[in-house]
């Protein structure tokens, strides 16, 4: 069954995805901030993805800074990436340990161009505050291949993805406390993500929707535009597949890609004829319970 998911936020509930940012492409849109996603689960929050102005949804989600321990970066197109290290400044003092922050290079690069970027600030917050230097709290773990990585309580899983050009682009899963979430990140239809989500509570996978981009863009951009798009990003139907042939529990559509209006139920439509199981269209806010029971 399909369903549209409820999208009011401040519900209690111990184990759950949040999406805070739903937006794919960089052009600001109204109503969607860039790509990012929380999981949490034993009051242990994993981000994936840190888009511009993740930390103020972030907070505005009711979630606790001081509960954050890790961030998964797909790969570094600008949506996905633009606030990885001022998230991580702006949560400087309700930060009582390490952070882990997992991704591609030039990653560890990113954070050292940040640290000299701001480095006044850094020091006078220091000299003011007492605080370490703000590199002490985190430890950027750059990956290149397939890896699984051991953080406290989670199971880390990433494996390369195509998004073509790009050289390193992951998708990732989490395993904690016997649950399972998979994230795509930025991917046309993968067969190493269907292996990946194999029987995940849920995969999140993000979404591109054509069906009326030739409508919203002139016949020379839609020349040049859709062609890519389609080879470098999943439509509906391809992420459903995925889904389908990973019999993964439910589905997340996130983030939503679009040259046009698009209904939510257009795009469930679409999936739909793939993959039965349950699912959504990512929003910003969107709250999904962990594990999938039932109705929402």
């Amino acid at each position: 069954m399909n369903s549209t998911a409820d999208t009011a936020f401040g519900r209690p509930s111990v184990n759950e995805v949040v999406v805070l940012g739903s937006a794919g492409g960089p052009t600001p849109k109204p109503g969607r901030r860039p790509v990012s996603h929380a999981v949490i689960i034993d009051d242990e929050v994993t981000l994936i993805d840190c888009g511009n102005g993740t930390v103020n949804h972030f907070v505005t989600a009711g979630l606790d800074l001081g509960q954050l321990r890790r961030i998964l970066i797909t790969h570094h197109h600008i949506d996905h990436v633009a606030d990885v290290a001022m998230l991580l400044h702006l949560a400087w003092s309700q930060l009582d340990r390490v952070i882990q922050v997992i991704g591609p290079p030039p990653l560890a690069r990113l954070f050292e161009l940040h640290y000299e970027a701001f480095e006044f600030d850094i020091r006078s917050r220091m000299d003011d505050e007492g605080r370490k230097h703000l590199r002490e709290f985190v430890e950027v773990i750059e990956i290149e291949a397939d890896a699984t990585i051991q953080l406290g309580k989670a199971v880390i899983t990433a494996v390369l993805v195509d998004h073509q050009p790009v050289p390193y682009a992951f998708g990732y899963r989490i395993d904690q406390s016997g649950l399972s979430v998979c994230f795509s990140g930025d991917t046309r239809p993968s067969n190493f993500l269907a292996r990946l989500a194999q029987d995940a509570d849920l995969l999140v996978h993000e979404t591109t929707y054509l069906a009326n981009a030739a409508d919203y863009l002139s016949p020379a951009r839609a020349a040049r535009v859709l062609p890519r798009m389609n080879s470098v990003h999943s439509d509906p139907t391809g992420a459903a597949r995925i889904a389908a042939s990973a019999k993964a529990k439910a589905l997340l559509l996130c983030p939503v890609g679009t040259f046009g209006p698009a209904s939510d139920e257009e795009i469930l439509a679409e999936a739909g004829v793939e993959f039965p199981g349950k699912t959504w269209v990512g929003s910003d806010f969107l709250r999904v319970p962990l594990p999938i029971k039932g109705e929402i």
